[in-house]
C-alpha cells in the first residue's frame, strides 16, 4: 500500500514548487526585490543604457535571443496582451488598477472638474543587454513600460475596466477612459505625459512634483513582473484575451483580425495553462464565423488542437468500432482489472494514462489480439510508436499488423505524391534558397521562416504553417526547383493537403494505436486527430504525460492533458506498477505529486505486491544522501567523481554487485555520464560498463555555403580545373566555412568529405568534361551539373550519417542491455522505457525546479527494481527533495507503530492521545515501541 500524499505535510514544498515569479520569464531575471540580483531593490523605472532606442520603439511580441560582436540582446515580452494589439484601434479596455497600486493625481483646483484623475504603469516588456566584450560581462535591463493615466466619472461606481482611447478623442465619451502611451524612462517622462493629456482636457495637477516623483521612485518593479507572470501562469489570461476579443467591434477590419491573429501567436511564448485555452477557443468559436474561427485557430498549436479537437467530436458517432466478439476470448490471468478494462473497451477513441512501468507496452498487444478476437484483421490495424526500435518490436511479435513511427508514417506519405523532394538539413535548404533564388521577396520571407524554426525561435513553427497555407503553390513550386524538403515541411504540407494526398497501402488501417503519445510534437498530435477525422478511424492512445522528455523536439507535456481535458476521448489509467517496489514508488509519487501533467491524470503509483513498506524498509531501498555546497560550479568536475569513487561505491554499489545485481548510473548530461564511467572503469577494470549514451551526428552544408559565396570563382576556372577549384576553395575558406574550423578534428572531418566525393563522381565530372571537349555539353550546362552534383552529394552525405549513426546507436544500446553489464550508465534521456536491478540518480537540487526538470527526475527514478541511490547536490539547505524524504520516514514510522498497536490488539487510535488521558497508556506505548 502507498504512502497516501494527503498524509504527509509538503506544504513547504509545494510552496516552492507553485511560486510563481520573474523567472517564469526568463532565468536571466534573478533577484528579489532585494538588494542582489538584475531585479534588485535600487533598480528605478529609468533607462541608464545607451543606445537602446530599440527597446522604446519596438513591438516586442516573441521571446528571442541573438548576438553580436559578443553582445547577447535578449528580448522578453511580459504583458497580456500585445502593444500592437492595443494600438490596433477600437474601443479596448484595460483593468482599472487598484487604489493601493495607483498614484491619485491631484486636480481639484480645476472648476467643473468631474472626473478623479489616477496614474499607473505596467512592464510591457523588457530588453536585457549582456555585453562580454570587453573581457568583463556588464548587463543592461531596459524595461518598456505602458504608462496609464485613468479618467474616472465622479459619482459612480468604478469600472473594473476603463476604455482606452487616444488624446484627440477625449475622455468624455466613457465613464471611464485611459490614454497609453510606451516609454522606457517614466521616472523622467512619465511628468510630462500626464500634464499633456490633462493639458488637452483643459486640467492642471498640483501635486505631480515631490509626491509623484517619490511613488515612482517607489515603484515595485519587481513585485509587477511577478503579478503579470502569475496572469500568464494561469487563467487569468484567458480572461485578458477574451475580454479583448469581446472589446472587438462586431464587424471587424481585416487590420484588427490581424491584430488578434498575432495576439493569439503571442501566446505561445509562455506556457499558457489548458483551461486558458479552452476558454478562448470557446470565445473565437462563439464570436466569428467557421472560417475566421478556424484560420484564427491556427495561429496557435494548442488552439488549433481545441478546434481540431471540436471537429473530431462532432463525428465521433461515424468512426469505426470493433464488432463484440462471437465468443469471449481467453485473457491472460495476469492482467490487472485496469488494462482488462482500457484493452476491451469498444470506444472509438480511447486515451490510456499509463504510469512508469505499468505495462503500457502489455497492453498495446493485447489490445491487437482482442481486436482480432473482435474480427478486425491484422492488416486492418497499424501501430505507431515513437522510436524505430519500438516499431521493430511490434513488427517481430505481430508481422501483420502495420508498424511504424508517426515520422516514417509522415515521410512515406509525403514521398508517394512528391517523390523528387529529398530529405534535406534545413541549412541546405536555406543555402539553396539562396543560390536558386537571390532576387525573390518570396524566397527571402519562406527563408525567413526556416531560418526561424532553424533556431527554434517561439511560434516559428505556427508562422512557417501559416505561411505554407497562403503560399502553398509557390512553396511546392520552390521545392520542386530545388528538389528538397525537411521533416518539417513534410508534416506541414501533408496536413495543408491531407484531403487529397494519396496515400501508400502499408499506411491504411482502421483502427490506429499510438504508443507513448506523450513524446510526439503539437503539431503530429493535430495531424494525427485530422487523419483520424479523415479516414472515420478508431485510435487507441497510450502515454504519460509525467514522462515527456522531449521538449527540445516540439513535445508538449500539455497535449495529452488537452485531449484527456477535452472529454472526447473515453480515458482510462493504469496505476499498478510492475517494476518497482512500493518503497521506490512512494519516493517516486511524492515527485509526481507536483508535476502539473498529473493534475488531470491523478496518478499515484501502487506496486503490484502486497508487502507493505516500513520506515526501515524504505531507508534500506532507496536511499538519499544530500551535498550543500557554496556552488554549484564546480561540483560535478571537482567534487562528483570522488564521492562516487569513496561514497557510493563502498557504501552501495559494491553491495548491490555482491548480491549479482545490476547498478545504473543516471544522470542528465553526456559530462556527468562521461565523468562516471571513467570512474567506474578505473575501480572495476573487469566489469564491462555498458554505456546507453548515444554518438552524435552534425549535419555539413560546407558544400551549399561553398556554393552560395564562392561559386564565382568556380566560373572562372575551365570545366578541367572546376573540380579542383572546389576542392582547394573549401580547404582554404575553411574559417569563413565553418564556427569551429580552428578544431583539428573539424578540419579533418571535412577535408575526409571533400575526398570522398571526388571518389564516388570523378568519374562522371570527367565524363562531363570530355562533352565539354566535343561540344556535347555548354560551359554553363556543366557548372549547373557540377553545383546540382554538390549540394545533392551533401543531402545524399547528411542522410547516410543519419542513418549509420542511427543503426549504430540502435545495435550498441541492445547489445548493452542483452549483455546484462553489472554496470550501466546512461543519461536520463536514455534511459526512458528501460529497468534495471538498482540505480543511482545524480540529482541537482533547485527550489525553483521547471517542470521539464522535475518530469525527467520522475523518470529516473522510476527506473529502479530493487533499490535506488540518490546523490543529490545544491546551494540549498535542507532543500525539498530531502524534507520530502524525511516526510515519508515520518508517515512510515507512524504507519508502523499504528500496525504493532493493532497487531498487540490496542487501539491505534489511544496512541494520539495524551497519557494523562489514557490510563496504561505509557505501558502501551512502552509494548508498541518494542514490537516496533
Amino acid at each position: 500500500m502507498p504512502v497516501l500524499l494527503d498524509d504527509l505535510d509538503l506544504s513547504a514544498n509545494a510552496v516552492a514548487q507553485k511560486a510563481v515569479d520573474p523567472k517564469f520569464f526568463s532565468s536571466k531575471l534573478t533577484g528579489n526585490g532585494k538588494k542582489i540580483g538584475l531585479l534588485n531593490e535600487s533598480l528605478l523605472p529609468i533607462n541608464t543604457a545607451t543606445n537602446t532606442a530599440y527597446a522604446k520603439a519596438t513591438d516586442i511580441e516573441v521571446k528571442q535571443s541573438s548576438t553580436q560582436h559578443d553582445i547577447t540582446t535578449t528580448s522578453i515580452p511580459l504583458a497580456p496582451i500585445t502593444r500592437r494589439a492595443l494600438n490596433a484601434g477600437g474601443s479596448f479596455t484595460l483593468p482599472s488598477p487598484h487604489s493601493d497600486d495607483r498614484f491619485a493625481v491631484d486636480t481639484s483646483s480645476n472648476r467643473f472638474d468631474d472626473w478623479n484623475v489616477a496614474f499607473d504603469m505596467t512592464p510591457q516588456a523588457l530588453v536585457l543587454y549582456e555585453d562580454k566584450s570587453g573581457g568583463t560581462s556588464t548587463r543592461d535591463l531596459v524595461i518598456q513600460y505602458r504608462m496609464e493615466l485613468y479618467f474616472f466619472k465622479m459619482g459612480l461606481l468604478e469600472p473594473e475596466r476603463a476604455t482606452a482611447v487616444a488624446p484627440a478623442a477625449g475622455y468624455g465619451n466613457h465613464n471611464a477612459s485611459v490614454f497609453v502611451q510606451w516609454d522606457t524612462s517614466p521616472l523622467d517622462n512619465a511628468r510630462v505625459f500626464v500634464q499633456d493629456v490633462l493639458a488637452s482636457a483643459g486640467l492642471t495637477a498640483s501635486n505631480l512634483d515631490d509626491e509623484f516623483d517619490e511613488w515612482m521612485r517607489q515603484y515595485p518593479i519587481y513585485e509587477r513582473i511577478t503579478r503579470l507572470a502569475q496572469i500568464w501562469d494561469s487563467e487569468t489570461i484567458a480572461d485578458e484575451v477574451c475580454r479583448y476579443i469581446q472589446d472587438m467591434p462586431a464587424r471587424p477590419t481585416e487590420e484588427q483580425l490581424n491584430m488578434l491573429a498575432i495576439q493569439l501567436r503571442y501566446l505561445e511564448n509562455y506556457n499558457v495553462p489548458l483551461e486558458a485555452y479552452r476558454q478562448i477557443h470557446k470565445r473565437v468559436d462563439a464570436t466569428f464565423s467557421d472560417p475566421v474561427a478556424t484560420q484564427l485557430s491556427k495561429q496557435n498549436l494548442s488552439l488549433l488542437m481545441n478546434h481540431t479537437l471540436d471537429h473530431l467530436e462532432q463525428m465521433k458517432a461515424q468512426l469505426v468500432v470493433p464488432a463484440q466478439p462471437a465468443t469471449p476470448p481467453v485473457l491472460p490471468a495476469h492482467l490487472s482489472k485496469q488494462q482488462l478494462d482500457a484493452l476491451t473497451t469498444h470506444e472509438p477513441l480511447v486515451m490510456t494514462q499509463a504510469g512508469a512501468g505499468t505495462g503500457k507496452s502489455t497492453v498495446i498487444l493485447q489490445r491487437i489480439k482482442y481486436l482480432e478476437a473482435c474480427g478486425v484483421p491484422a492488416s486492418d490495424i497499424t501501430v505507431l510508436s515513437f522510436t524505430n526500435a519500438a516499431a521493430d518490436n511490434i513488427t517481430e511479435k505481430n508481422p501483420d499488423v502495420g508498424s511504424m513511427t508517426i515520422a516514417k508514417m509522415i515521410i512515406d506519405i509525403y514521398s508517394m505524391n512528391h517523390p523528387r523532394h529529398k530529405v534535406s538539413a534545413i541549412d541546405t535548404i536555406i543555402n539553396s534558397i539562396d543560390i536558386f533564388y537571390p532576387n525573390s521577396q518570396f524566397a527571402a520571407t519562406f527563408r525567413h521562416r526556416l531560418l526561424e524554426l532553424d533556431q527554434n525561435r517561439t511560434g516559428a513553427f505556427t508562422a512557417l504553417n501559416t505561411f505554407v497555407e497562403s503560399h502553398f503553390d509557390e512553396v511546392i513550386s520552390l521545392l520542386d526547383r530545388i528538389e528538397q524538403t525537411s521533416l518539417e515541411l513534410q508534416i506541414i504540407i501533408c496536413y495543408q493537403k491531407i484531403d487529397d494526398m494519396a496515400e501508400p497501402a502499408h499506411v491504411q488501417s482502421k483502427y490506429l494505436i499510438i504508443d507513448e503519445v506523450q513524446d510526439n510534437s503539437v503539431f503530429e498530435f493535430i495531424y494525427v486527430l485530422k487523419y483520424i477525422t479523415k479516414h472515420a478511424q478508431s485510435l487507441f492512445i497510450v502515454g504519460d504525460a509525467s514522462q515527456t522528455l522531449y521538449e527540445f523536439r516540439s513535445a508538449n507535456p500539455r497535449a495529452l492533458n488537452t485531449l484527456e481535458g477535452s472529454g472526447v476521448f473515453a480515458t482510462f489509467k493504469l496505476t499498478t506498477n510492475y517494476r518497482s517496489n512500493q518503497e521506490i514508488l512512494d519516493f517516486a509519487n511524492v515527485v509526481l505529486g507536483g508535476l502539473e501533467t498529473n493534475q488531470i491524470a491523478n496518478i499515484q503509483l501502487q506496486a503490484n505486491s502486497l508487502a507493505m513498506p516500513t520506515a526501515d524498509s524504505f531507508q534500506g531501498k532507496v536511499i538519499l544522501e544530500y551535498r550543500e555546497v557554496a556552488r554549484l560550479t564546480g561540483f560535478v568536475t571537482q567534487d562528483l567523481p570522488a564521492i562516487v569513487r569513496n561514497t557510493v561505491i563502498p557504501d552501495y554499489v559494491d553491495k548491490c554487485l555482491d548480491r549479482g545485481e545490476q547498478v545504473a548510473f543516471l544522470a542528465f548530461s553526456r559530462r556527468e555520464v562521461s565523468l562516471i564511467q571513467d570512474v567506474l572503469q578505473k575501480r572495476y577494470p573487469g566489469r564491462h560498463v555498458a554505456s546507453l549514451v548515444s554518438d552524435r551526428v552534425y549535419a555539413t552544408d560546407i558544400f551549399s555555403k561553398y556554393i552560395k559565396f564562392f561559386w564565382n570563382d568556380v566560373l572562372q576556372a575551365p570545366p578541367t580545373n572546376a573540380a579542383f577549384v572546389v576542392s582547394q576553395g573549401i580547404k582554404d575558406n575553411m574559417d569563413k566555412l565553418t564556427k569551429n574550423a580552428a578544431k583539428d578534428s573539424v578540419e579533418k572531418a571535412i577535408l575526409r568529405t571533400i575526398s570522398e566525393w571526388w571518389i564516388e563522381n570523378s568519374t562522371t565530372i570527367s565524363d562531363w568534361v570530355i562533352l565539354c571537349h566535343q561540344g556535347a555539353l555548354t560551359h554553363e550546362a556543366f557548372f549547373d551539373q557540377l553545383r546540382d552534383n554538390l549540394i545533392s552529394f551533401e543531402i545524399q552525405r547528411n542522410q547516410q550519417k543519419l542513418n549509420i549513426n542511427k543503426q549504430k546507436n540502435q545495435e550498441r544500446k541492445r547489445k548493452n542491455l542483452e549483455s546484462k553489464a553489472d554496470l550501466v550508465v546512461s543519461t536520463i534521456h536514455g534511459a526512458k522505457g528501460l529497468e534495471f536491478d538498482n540505480a543511482v540518480v545524480l540529482y541537482k537540487e533547485d527550489t525553483k525546479m521547471t517542470q521539464d526538470t522535475k518530469r525527467m527526475f520522475y523518470v529516473a527514478f522510476t527506473r529502479a527494481m530493487q533499490s535506488e541511490y540518490v546523490l543529490g547536490y545544491g546551494t540549498v539547505r535542507n532543500p525539498p527533495i530531502q524534507s520530502s524524504y524525511e516526510q515519508i520516514v515520518t508517515a512510515l514510522t507512524e504507519r508502523d507503530k499504528r500496525n504493532a498497536a493493532r497487531a498487540l490488539g490496542i487501539d491505534p487510535d489511544l496512541l494520539d492521545e495524551d497519557d494523562s488521558a489514557a490510563p496504561g497508556s505509557t505501558d502501551d506505548r512502552s509494548a508498541v515501541t518494542a514490537a516496533v
